[in-house]
Formats: C-alpha cells, structure tokens, sequence
C-alpha cells in the first residue's frame, strides 16, 4: 500500500524557498543536512516552550498526540462535532493537503486558528508585516504564509465553518511580571 504524500506546511515552507527542495524532501536517497543540526534543534526547543505557553491561553484544550496521519485526522473529526472545542495539534486535510493547527478554538460556526511562533513583534507599529510601499515585509513572509496555507486548507476542509487566522507572538513592548518565565518550561526527553 502506498502512503499518500500529502503537500504538508512545512513541504509548503520548503516549496516556497526553494521549489526543487521540495522534489528531494522525504526521498531516501537524499539526506536531510537538518536532521543533525543541534543548532535548529534548540531552535525547535524554544519553539516547543513558547508554543507550552500559548496553551495556558487556551486552557483546557484536547491534545491530539498521535503523528499517524489518518489516526490524527480522525480523532480531530471527532472532536470538532462537539459544539465548542480546543484542540492543540488538531489535524486537517483537504485533498492532498495536510495540516498540524498550533491552536484551533471552535465555537458552533466559527473557528478560530492560532499559530504560535517564537517570534517577538511590537504591536506600537502602524504596520509591523509591511514595508513603506506596501509589500509584505521579507522578514515576516515565512510567517504570514504559513498561517496563509494553514488558513486554505481549514477553509477548503471544512468550508461551511466561518475561518479566522491569528498569528499568536510575543510582544515586544510588554514586560513579563514573572522573573524567569522560560526557567518555568522544562523539558523532559522520555526514553519510552
């Protein structure tokens, strides 16, 4: 049986830096230079803490654990029947489009995707995405097209639901009333 090789967002990510990365990504005989990388993988660490944090502004929430594609999308299914769910790492796909959601909040008709990033902004400015003359900004592309992509597959998944797309990022401009607030994050590796 041949496993269906969905365009997920981080293949989309690729796609977008470098389209010829995308034929290679996921083929044996073509190493992943990133796979060793300690460098991105502590990046992946700060990643995972802030992304521990959002929960705490959802709490509450239905975790879907499991990374089997069809396991993950059906329990996700199931859990969207209710009517008011929150659901961390929630699953979705749409033909040969797959998603992992940071955060989805749903509430009869309207769901509401929370994609959290270890990226600091400062909410002060008039238009923090965008140069002078409009253009989205090149340091804020990756971003924005990845809660962009995310935004599409939810929409055309569940196309009767009303979709709102929020990028969820630390500001700048606030100051965190608790002294070590990352020290508070650790991380646990389970030999199981």
């Amino acid at each position: 049986m041949v496993r269906e090789r969905y365009l997920t967002k981080s293949r989309f990510k690729l796609a977008t830096e470098c389209p010829t990365k995308l034929f290679y990504t996921g083929k044996e005989c073509y190493a992943n230079q990133n796979l060793d990388d300690s460098f991105l993988l502590a990046l992946a660490d700060g990643e995972f803490q802030v992304g521990e944090l959002a929960k705490c502004y959802f709490p509450d929430g239905h975790e879907i654990k499991t990374l089997d594609y069809e396991e993950a999308l059906n329990e996700t299914n199931d859990l969207l029947q209710l009517d008011s769910v929150i659901l961390y790492e929630a699953a979705i796909a749409s033909g040969n489009l797959f998603i992992r959601a940071d955060i989805l909040v749903k509430e009869d008709d309207q769901i509401k995707l929370f994609k959290v990033k270890a990226k600091s902004f400062n909410p002060g400015e008039s238009h923090p995405f965008t140069n002078r003359d409009g253009t989205i900004s090149a340091k804020w592309k990756p971003y924005l097209y990845d809660v962009a992509f995310q935004k599409y597959v939810l929409s055309r998944a569940l196309p009767h639901y009303k979709i709102s797309a929020h990028l969820m990022m630390a500001d700048k401009s606030a100051v965190c009333p608790t002294d070590g607030l990352n020290q508070k994050f650790r991380l646990v590796h389970d030999a199981t």
